[in-house]
């Protein structure tokens, strides 16, 4: 029986880099330089900051004073917070799912007309580029319940709803205007996507006699669903920070009632608590709760992405 002989692989050495390596990275890290300082000093360095002062009583002006977890006690018996979590996934429930499914109709719909698309998503594309401040000023004078256009076109049926004033109605004209000013640029994306379909899937469907509605909900659909899957995470964690378009649409920030209290969302609580009543430490601990909230919604929404999202 012949020896076998093993030899043993030497791991390679490290080599010391030279000097256009050196030079490579200094000016590499130079130029993203700006980028990272950004970063840090405005999105990871508040984040931790703010993990801090939830453990403390601040009021923005004196010394924080160390409490621990005092302001996460607090948070369990907050009525107010519980409303502002339900108004805020509310808002979310019915924006982002109703706003996907009518841009995905819109943007399959613009996809299959030859003539006219340039314009079409310039004009569904303009509500994105308007500035939120803008937006809800028009729209509050749409909703106005004397001289309203929308309320001119319920007149015919004997209703006049006061939009903006009636607690049960304030909602349901928030999200509209909130669909209305996303639908936009959600279509540009799901166009973006469907140019990338392969038209033979659609000519075989067709050989076979398929459908438009099955083309859509075999083809189209499940093709498009990484597009879909990215405008769903991405309107997920934007309609749970809402703040501006609800900061426009009150009028009166520091004020409460049942009117405010029917939309005040997590991020417009934070906002007052810290802000107009001076309590840096419990809207901090606020947010770090609206933190913990996305990410692990985010974090589901990546589970089931391996069922529910097909790669082609």
């Amino acid at each position: 029986m012949s020896d076998i002989t093993i030899q043993k692989t030497k791991s390679p050495r490290w080599k010391k880099p030279g000097r256009v390596t050196i030079v490579n990275w200094f000016w590499g890290y130079f130029f993203i330089a700006p980028i990272l300082i950004g970063i840090l000093v405005f999105s990871i360095g508040p984040v931790f900051f703010s993990l801090y002062m939830s453990l403390t009583n601040w009021t923005g002006l004196t010394n924080a004073k160390f409490i621990g977890l005092d302001n996460f006690k607090q948070m369990i018996g907050d009525t107010v917070l519980r409303q502002e979590i339900f108004n805020t996934f509310k808002y979310t429930i019915w924006t982002v799912p109703v706003g996907l499914c009518l841009s995905i109709f819109l943007a399959v719909l613009m996809n299959s007309i030859k003539k006219g698309k340039s314009f079409f998503r310039v004009a569904y594309f303009l509500p994105v580029v308007t500035m939120p401040a803008a937006v809800a000023t028009v729209w509050r004078y749409l909703f106005n319940s004397q001289y309203g256009v929308i309320n001119y076109l319920f007149k015919p049926f004997g209703l006049n709803p006061q939009w903006l004033g009636d607690p049960n109605y304030i909602m349901t004209a928030l999200i509209v205007v909130a669909i209305w000013s996303e639908i936009g640029y959600n279509i540009i994306i799901l166009t973006a996507g469907l140019q990338q379909i392969p038209s033979t899937y659609y000519e075989a469907a067709e050989i076979d006699g398929a459908s438009s509605a099955r083309k859509l909900f075999r083809i189209t659909i499940p093709l498009l669903s990484p597009t879909i899957f990215f405008l769903l995470v991405t309107g997920m964690m934007g309609a749970l920070r809402v703040f501006d378009i609800v900061f426009m649409f009150t009028g009166k920030v520091g004020s409460s009632g049942p009117t405010l209290d029917a939309i005040k969302t997590m991020v417009f609580g934070i906002y007052q608590r810290g802000f107009l009543f001076m309590n840096m430490g419990y809207a901090s601990a606020n947010a770090v709760l609206l933190f913990v909230i996305i990410l692990l919604i985010t974090l589901i929404q990546f589970k089931l992405q391996k069922k529910l999202v097909f790669y082609e």
